[in-house]
């Protein structure tokens, strides 16, 4: 078997309000999936995180001419050579970005080669997976008085839903994160609630509402820091009971080994489409293992990374691991986004709270092509 083409699709598409978080707000999703096929026609879908048209071109002048006429099944051989050929260009950024797509693409093919999803190629259990919602975005021209009410009315509607778990965003102002934490546990008792305030905190801030979050038993604080700020980060979860979370602006085993040997981090968060892909979190999950970290994937985008997702997490070893086992959360983003709702012919059901897996082959999900170019991003 040999790889005969290798295409890329950079997708857009506008939100009807736009949402924000602690960093900027924003009107439109943007996605990068890309399609191998190989010469007996079987295709194989991946999913990229991170700036679509830059990591677009990244696959097609440096890593499609690199592939093609390769054998699609040779999944570790294939990552070790693209990482060798670009090695002083490619260990950290957009060229990791476009690895970390080709790899999951690499591994859809392998499993539809094969017959067996990639959760049983993984070794993995086709057991429902729970997940956790994510949204209470910030809303733009909204008053901070005005908002809290409305994101806790989104909160209720993702309850009904059967989610018993809810990650909320925070890191607009000291002010607003200390009331909406206090609501949130205020009108959700029995709910779990983790917050994620991508690193918009100096260590005085994180502490004080780290502390807040302590109070209220959140099970995570996700991404306090910057996530160069290794140093902080450790003196951070020294002092505080709940779990610190980051990594998803990390990538490769090497980088997460440096969170590990830094003591930053009780959770590890690498997306699989950005981190390296599925042949790469392997690794960074043996590191998380070895240094008795969890590893729960960051999962923001399509249905492909959530497949991806799902697959790996189920597979995730226990830490340490006891008869009644502890619950690892899969996480399912809320918000509007028009491309994932729609491209997809198969994918996975979620319903009441949980990801159910079906019986295809590879990660479970098609691509129905034919509405791609309704969502084909012009490059400007």
């Amino acid at each position: 078997m040999k790889i005969a083409s290798i295409d890329v699709f950079p997708l857009e598409a506008d939100l009807g309000n736009p949402i924000g978080f602690s960093q900027w707000y924003y009107g439109k999703k943007n996605n990068l999936v890309i399609k191998i096929t190989a010469e007996d026609g079987t295709i194989g879908w991946g999913e990229s995180y991170g700036p679509s048209h830059a990591i677009a071109s990244s696959i097609e002048t440096y890593f499609k001419p690199l592939l093609l006429g390769k054998n699609p099944l040779e999944t570790e051989c294939l990552w070790q050579l693209m990482w060798k050929s670009y090695l002083d260009f490619n260990r950290l950024g957009i060229f990791m970005g476009a690895i970390s797509g080709i790899d999951i693409a690499l591994w859809d093919l392998k499993g539809k080669a094969y017959d067996a999803p990639v959760r049983e190629l993984l070794g993995g259990t086709s057991e429902p997976i729970q997940c956790y919602a994510t949204g209470m975005y910030f809303r733009k021209g909204v008053p901070d008085e005005q908002m809290i009410p409305q994101l806790l009315t989104e909160a209720e509607s993702y309850i009904k839903l059967g989610f018993d778990f809810l990650k909320i965003k925070i890191g607009k102002n000291l002010d607003f994160d200390c009331e909406i934490l206090e609501a949130f546990r205020q009108n959700f008792p029995d709910t779990l609630l983790a917050a994620d305030a991508n690193h918009a905190y100096n260590f005085k801030e994180s502490l004080i509402i780290g502390r807040l979050l302590e109070k209220h038993n959140y099970t995570w604080f996700e991404e306090p820091l910057h996530p160069s700020n290794l140093s902080d980060m450790a003196k951070l979860r020294n002092l505080l009971d709940v779990s610190i979370a980051s990594g998803e602006c990390e990538q490769t085993r090497y980088g997460f080994l440096k969170l590990a040997e830094a003591k930053a981090l009780d959770i590890f968060q690498p997306d699989p489409a950005y981190c390296g892909g599925i042949s790469e979190y392997l690794k960074i999950q043996a590191i998380a293992t070895a240094n008795h970290i969890d590893c729960i994937p960051h999962c923001w985008g399509l249905k492909i990374n959530q497949s991806v997702s799902a697959s790996l997490l189920s597979i995730s070893p226990e830490n340490p691991g006891r008869y009644e086992k502890r619950k690892f959360y899969l996480e399912m983003d809320q918000t509007e986004h028009p491309i994932r709702d729609c491209i997809f012919k198969d994918s996975h059901e979620v319903k009441d709270g949980y990801l159910h897996f079906n019986d295809l082959p590879g990660l479970g999900v098609s691509v129905d092509e034919k509405l791609l170019d309704s969502f084909k991003a012009v490059t400007k």
